[in-house]
Protein backbone atom coordinates (compact mmCIF):
# COMPACT_ATOMS: atom_id res chain seq x y z
CA UNK A 1 0.00 0.00 0.00
CA UNK A 2 1.22 3.51 -0.83
CA UNK A 3 2.70 5.29 2.18
CA UNK A 4 1.74 8.74 3.41
CA UNK A 5 5.22 9.97 2.42
CA UNK A 6 4.72 8.72 -1.12
CA UNK A 7 1.42 10.59 -1.39
CA UNK A 8 3.20 13.69 -0.06
CA UNK A 9 5.78 13.36 -2.85
CA UNK A 10 2.95 13.15 -5.39
CA UNK A 11 1.42 16.28 -3.84
CA UNK A 12 4.61 18.26 -4.37
CA UNK A 13 4.68 17.07 -7.97
CA UNK A 14 1.15 18.38 -8.52
CA UNK A 15 2.04 21.64 -6.78
CA UNK A 16 4.63 22.39 -9.46
CA UNK A 17 1.97 22.51 -12.18
CA UNK A 18 -0.40 24.56 -10.04
CA UNK A 19 2.37 27.01 -9.14
CA UNK A 20 3.18 27.81 -12.78
CA UNK A 21 -0.47 28.37 -13.73
CA UNK A 22 -1.33 30.17 -10.48
CA UNK A 23 1.45 32.76 -10.62
CA UNK A 24 0.49 33.70 -14.19
CA UNK A 25 -3.16 34.04 -13.25
CA UNK A 26 -2.19 36.06 -10.17
CA UNK A 27 -0.06 38.46 -12.24
CA UNK A 28 -3.01 39.31 -14.46
CA UNK A 29 -5.60 39.44 -11.70
CA UNK A 30 -3.50 41.44 -9.23
CA UNK A 31 -2.46 44.08 -11.76
CA UNK A 32 -5.38 44.33 -14.20
CA UNK A 33 -8.21 42.90 -12.05
CA UNK A 34 -9.18 40.57 -14.92
CA UNK A 35 -10.52 37.16 -13.88
CA UNK A 36 -8.77 35.48 -16.79
CA UNK A 37 -10.71 32.23 -17.26
CA UNK A 38 -9.15 31.85 -20.73
CA UNK A 39 -5.81 31.30 -18.97
CA UNK A 40 -6.76 27.62 -19.09
CA UNK A 41 -7.15 27.95 -22.88
CA UNK A 42 -3.59 29.24 -23.14
CA UNK A 43 -2.45 26.24 -21.08
CA UNK A 44 -4.24 23.86 -23.47
CA UNK A 45 -2.97 25.62 -26.59
CA UNK A 46 0.65 25.12 -25.54
CA UNK A 47 0.07 21.48 -24.68
CA UNK A 48 -1.61 20.60 -27.98
CA UNK A 49 0.94 22.53 -30.06
CA UNK A 50 3.69 20.65 -28.22
CA UNK A 51 1.98 17.32 -28.96
CA UNK A 52 1.75 18.04 -32.70
CA UNK A 53 5.29 19.37 -32.98
CA UNK A 54 6.95 16.66 -30.89
CA UNK A 55 4.79 13.53 -31.24
CA UNK A 56 3.34 14.06 -34.71
CA UNK A 57 5.89 16.33 -36.38
CA UNK A 58 9.00 14.65 -34.96
CA UNK A 59 10.66 17.89 -33.84
CA UNK A 60 13.05 17.58 -30.90
CA UNK A 61 11.63 18.05 -27.42
CA UNK A 62 13.44 21.32 -26.61
CA UNK A 63 12.50 23.10 -29.84
CA UNK A 64 8.93 21.82 -29.56
CA UNK A 65 8.68 23.10 -25.99
CA UNK A 66 10.13 26.53 -26.77
CA UNK A 67 7.88 27.05 -29.81
CA UNK A 68 4.83 25.92 -27.84
CA UNK A 69 5.53 28.38 -25.04
CA UNK A 70 5.93 31.18 -27.62
CA UNK A 71 2.57 30.23 -29.15
CA UNK A 72 1.01 30.29 -25.67
CA UNK A 73 2.42 33.77 -24.96
CA UNK A 74 1.09 35.12 -28.26
CA UNK A 75 -2.28 33.44 -27.70
CA UNK A 76 -2.69 35.14 -24.33
CA UNK A 77 -1.76 38.52 -25.80
CA UNK A 78 -4.11 37.97 -28.74
CA UNK A 79 -7.03 37.22 -26.38
CA UNK A 80 -6.39 40.51 -24.62
CA UNK A 81 -6.09 42.50 -27.84
CA UNK A 82 -8.98 40.87 -29.70
CA UNK A 83 -11.45 40.37 -26.83
CA UNK A 84 -10.73 42.13 -23.54
CA UNK A 85 -9.60 45.53 -24.80
CA UNK A 86 -12.47 45.93 -27.32
CA UNK A 87 -14.99 45.05 -24.61
CA UNK A 88 -13.48 47.64 -22.26
CA UNK A 89 -13.27 50.33 -24.97
CA UNK A 90 -16.98 49.89 -25.62
CA UNK A 91 -17.76 50.57 -21.98
CA UNK A 92 -17.84 47.03 -20.69
CA UNK A 93 -16.78 46.58 -17.09
CA UNK A 94 -14.75 43.81 -15.50
CA UNK A 95 -17.80 41.56 -15.28
CA UNK A 96 -18.28 41.87 -19.04
CA UNK A 97 -14.63 40.97 -19.52
CA UNK A 98 -15.12 37.95 -17.25
CA UNK A 99 -18.08 36.75 -19.34
CA UNK A 100 -16.06 37.29 -22.54
CA UNK A 101 -13.17 35.32 -21.04
CA UNK A 102 -15.51 32.49 -20.09
CA UNK A 103 -16.89 32.51 -23.64
CA UNK A 104 -13.40 32.27 -25.14
CA UNK A 105 -12.56 29.35 -22.86
CA UNK A 106 -15.74 27.46 -23.74
CA UNK A 107 -15.30 28.04 -27.49
CA UNK A 108 -11.73 26.77 -27.50
CA UNK A 109 -12.65 23.81 -25.30
CA UNK A 110 -15.38 22.87 -27.80
CA UNK A 111 -12.93 23.18 -30.70
CA UNK A 112 -10.38 20.98 -28.95
CA UNK A 113 -13.14 18.47 -28.20
CA UNK A 114 -14.10 18.29 -31.89
CA UNK A 115 -10.54 17.69 -33.04
CA UNK A 116 -9.50 15.25 -30.30
CA UNK A 117 -12.85 13.48 -29.78
CA UNK A 118 -12.20 13.83 -26.04
CA UNK A 119 -9.31 11.34 -26.17
CA UNK A 120 -6.45 12.02 -23.77
CA UNK A 121 -3.41 13.19 -25.74
CA UNK A 122 0.01 12.22 -24.39
CA UNK A 123 3.16 13.54 -26.06
CA UNK A 124 5.77 11.16 -24.63
CA UNK A 125 6.33 7.65 -25.93
CA UNK A 126 8.56 6.23 -23.19
CA UNK A 127 8.14 5.55 -19.48
CA UNK A 128 9.23 8.19 -16.99
CA UNK A 129 12.36 7.59 -14.96
CA UNK A 130 12.10 7.03 -11.21
CA UNK A 131 14.61 7.43 -8.40
CA UNK A 132 14.00 5.92 -4.95
CA UNK A 133 14.99 7.47 -1.63
CA UNK A 134 14.22 4.94 1.07
CA UNK A 135 10.56 3.94 0.80
CA UNK A 136 9.66 6.94 -1.38
CA UNK A 137 9.94 6.93 -5.18
CA UNK A 138 10.36 10.23 -6.99
CA UNK A 139 9.74 10.68 -10.67
CA UNK A 140 12.61 12.41 -12.43
CA UNK A 141 10.08 14.59 -14.22
CA UNK A 142 8.73 15.85 -10.89
CA UNK A 143 12.27 16.74 -9.81
CA UNK A 144 12.73 18.58 -13.11
CA UNK A 145 9.45 20.45 -12.61
CA UNK A 146 10.53 21.43 -9.10
CA UNK A 147 13.73 22.84 -10.58
CA UNK A 148 11.75 24.75 -13.21
CA UNK A 149 9.49 26.26 -10.53
CA UNK A 150 12.47 27.32 -8.41
CA UNK A 151 14.16 28.97 -11.40
CA UNK A 152 10.94 30.64 -12.61
CA UNK A 153 10.03 32.04 -9.21
CA UNK A 154 13.61 33.18 -8.61
CA UNK A 155 13.72 35.01 -11.94
CA UNK A 156 10.29 36.51 -11.31
CA UNK A 157 11.43 37.79 -7.92
CA UNK A 158 14.49 39.45 -9.46
CA UNK A 159 12.39 40.88 -12.28
CA UNK A 160 9.73 42.29 -9.95
CA UNK A 161 12.26 43.85 -7.56
CA UNK A 162 15.26 44.76 -9.71
CA UNK A 163 13.92 45.98 -13.06
CA UNK A 164 11.94 49.05 -14.01
CA UNK A 165 9.22 47.03 -15.71
CA UNK A 166 8.92 44.79 -12.68
CA UNK A 167 8.56 47.81 -10.42
CA UNK A 168 5.83 49.10 -12.72
CA UNK A 169 4.00 45.79 -12.35
CA UNK A 170 4.23 46.10 -8.58
CA UNK A 171 2.97 49.66 -8.89
CA UNK A 172 -0.07 48.47 -10.83
CA UNK A 173 -0.72 45.90 -8.12
CA UNK A 174 -0.64 48.53 -5.37
CA UNK A 175 -2.43 51.43 -7.11
CA UNK A 176 -3.40 51.27 -10.78
CA UNK A 177 -4.82 54.81 -10.93
CA UNK A 178 -1.71 56.37 -9.38
CA UNK A 179 0.55 54.36 -11.71
CA UNK A 180 -1.12 55.94 -14.74
CA UNK A 181 -0.95 59.44 -13.19
CA UNK A 182 2.81 59.31 -12.60
CA UNK A 183 3.48 58.57 -16.26
CA UNK A 184 3.70 54.77 -16.44
CA UNK A 185 3.02 53.33 -19.89
CA UNK A 186 0.19 51.10 -18.76
CA UNK A 187 -0.45 49.64 -22.23
CA UNK A 188 3.13 48.41 -22.66
CA UNK A 189 3.18 47.00 -19.14
CA UNK A 190 -0.14 45.27 -19.83
CA UNK A 191 1.36 43.60 -22.91
CA UNK A 192 4.34 42.37 -20.90
CA UNK A 193 2.06 40.99 -18.19
CA UNK A 194 -0.05 39.00 -20.65
CA UNK A 195 2.99 37.70 -22.54
CA UNK A 196 4.76 36.61 -19.36
CA UNK A 197 1.72 35.13 -17.62
CA UNK A 198 0.72 33.23 -20.76
CA UNK A 199 4.25 31.88 -21.21
CA UNK A 200 4.12 30.51 -17.66
CA UNK A 201 0.81 28.77 -18.39
CA UNK A 202 2.41 27.50 -21.59
CA UNK A 203 5.28 25.89 -19.67
CA UNK A 204 2.76 24.08 -17.47
CA UNK A 205 0.79 23.01 -20.56
CA UNK A 206 3.89 21.56 -22.26
CA UNK A 207 4.92 19.65 -19.13
CA UNK A 208 1.38 18.30 -18.66
CA UNK A 209 1.18 17.16 -22.29
CA UNK A 210 4.45 15.31 -21.82
CA UNK A 211 3.48 13.85 -18.45
CA UNK A 212 -0.14 12.77 -17.98
CA UNK A 213 -1.51 14.13 -21.24
CA UNK A 214 -4.31 16.52 -22.08
CA UNK A 215 -8.06 16.31 -22.50
CA UNK A 216 -10.22 19.26 -23.63
CA UNK A 217 -11.23 19.97 -20.02
CA UNK A 218 -7.73 19.68 -18.53
CA UNK A 219 -7.16 23.43 -18.79
CA UNK A 220 -10.33 24.35 -16.90
CA UNK A 221 -9.69 21.75 -14.20
CA UNK A 222 -6.10 22.89 -13.68
CA UNK A 223 -7.12 26.55 -13.70
CA UNK A 224 -9.83 25.93 -11.11
CA UNK A 225 -7.31 24.58 -8.61
CA UNK A 226 -4.78 27.29 -9.50
CA UNK A 227 -7.40 30.01 -8.88
CA UNK A 228 -8.21 28.52 -5.48
CA UNK A 229 -4.47 28.49 -4.77
CA UNK A 230 -4.28 32.21 -5.58
CA UNK A 231 -7.28 32.96 -3.37
CA UNK A 232 -5.72 30.87 -0.61
CA UNK A 233 -2.38 32.69 -0.76
CA UNK A 234 -3.72 36.17 -1.56
CA UNK A 235 -2.86 38.42 -4.50
CA UNK A 236 -1.03 41.19 -2.65
CA UNK A 237 2.10 39.05 -2.51
CA UNK A 238 2.01 37.40 -5.92
CA UNK A 239 4.94 35.03 -5.56
CA UNK A 240 4.61 33.96 -1.94
CA UNK A 241 0.84 33.67 -2.13
CA UNK A 242 0.95 31.61 -5.33
CA UNK A 243 3.59 29.15 -4.16
CA UNK A 244 2.11 28.62 -0.69
CA UNK A 245 -1.38 28.21 -2.10
CA UNK A 246 -0.16 25.82 -4.81
CA UNK A 247 1.79 23.62 -2.40
CA UNK A 248 -1.19 23.50 -0.03
CA UNK A 249 -3.59 22.54 -2.84
CA UNK A 250 -1.12 20.05 -4.32
CA UNK A 251 -0.83 18.20 -1.03
CA UNK A 252 -4.57 18.43 -0.37
CA UNK A 253 -5.56 17.06 -3.79
CA UNK A 254 -2.95 14.30 -3.57
CA UNK A 255 -4.21 13.03 -0.21
CA UNK A 256 -7.86 13.54 -1.10
CA UNK A 257 -7.36 11.81 -4.45
CA UNK A 258 -5.70 8.81 -2.80
CA UNK A 259 -7.89 8.31 0.26
CA UNK A 260 -11.20 9.86 -0.89
CA UNK A 261 -11.08 10.32 -4.71
CA UNK A 262 -14.74 11.27 -4.93
CA UNK A 263 -14.16 14.13 -2.47
CA UNK A 264 -11.36 15.97 -4.29
CA UNK A 265 -13.52 18.80 -5.63
CA UNK A 266 -15.38 19.03 -2.33
CA UNK A 267 -12.08 19.31 -0.44
CA UNK A 268 -10.84 22.15 -2.66
CA UNK A 269 -14.12 24.07 -2.38
CA UNK A 270 -14.28 23.50 1.38
CA UNK A 271 -10.78 24.89 1.87
CA UNK A 272 -11.61 27.93 -0.25
CA UNK A 273 -14.85 28.70 1.60
CA UNK A 274 -13.29 28.25 5.05
CA UNK A 275 -10.40 30.52 4.13
CA UNK A 276 -12.69 33.20 2.69
CA UNK A 277 -14.68 33.18 5.92
CA UNK A 278 -11.55 33.41 8.08
CA UNK A 279 -9.20 35.50 5.90
CA UNK A 280 -11.07 37.02 2.92
CA UNK A 281 -7.85 38.54 1.54
CA UNK A 282 -5.92 35.26 1.69
CA UNK A 283 -3.04 34.17 3.89
CA UNK A 284 -0.72 36.93 2.64
CA UNK A 285 -3.33 39.49 1.55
Amino acid sequence: MMSALQVLAIGFGLAGYYALVAVGFALIFATLRIFHIAHGTVFLMAGYVFFFLYRVGGLDVVSSGVLSVIVAALTGLAIDKAVYLPVMRRGGGLFSVFIASLGVALIFEAVFLVFTKGIVTVARTTALGIVSVGPVAFRLLDIFILGVVIVVYGLLYLWLHCTRRGLEVRGLTDNRALAAVVGMNVDQTRNVIFLLASALAGIAGVLTAYDTGLAPDTGSRTLFIAVVAVILGGVQNILLGSIVGSVSLGILTAYAGFFFPEWVTFSVFAMMIILILIRPRGLFG
